[in-house]
């Protein structure tokens, strides 16, 4: 019985994994459109045990100024964010709702990781069930 549902685990980490990584493509597939953009703030976050740091950037899509916060939000401290106010940067921006943007070098489509890790999961299902219940 224990095998079986480490097999059915694996197959739901797959589905999940398959899911967000498909989810993780078509948000940041999105992101076509180039900008420079200004660091004007450093956002600070203190909802989990580690403080988290994000860069508030402003750029011009199309003609309107946006101003938002980074996708990715780094903890362990302000240093993790390799910016300063002021600092300029690269981004990609979705044209249709510029609000979703990549910074260059500093965000991580973190999704896809995460969805990755469903497939690592399976296989250390798999690799279970197989040397320990067979």
């Amino acid at each position: 019985m224990t095998f079986v549902i480490l097999m059915a685990a694996a197959v739901f980490s797959v589905i999940l994994g398959a899911a967000l990584i498909l989810y993780g493509k078509k948000l940041y597939g999105a992101c076509t459109s180039q900008a420079k953009g200004i660091v004007v703030d450093i956002y600070h976050s203190d909802l989990s045990q580690d403080d988290g740091y994000a860069p508030v950037i402003e750029f011009n899509a199309g003609g309107e100024t946006v101003r938002a916060r980074a996708r990715t939000e780094k903890t362990g401290g302000r240093f993790r964010v390799p910016f300063e106010v002021g600092d300029q940067v690269e981004l990609r921006y979705d044209p249709k709702n510029p609000k979703h943007f990549l910074v260059e070098g500093y965000d991580q489509n973190i999704i896809v990781y995460v969805g990755a890790s469903g497939f690592l999961a399976a296989v250390i299902l798999v690799v279970t069930a197989i040397l320990f219940f067979r």
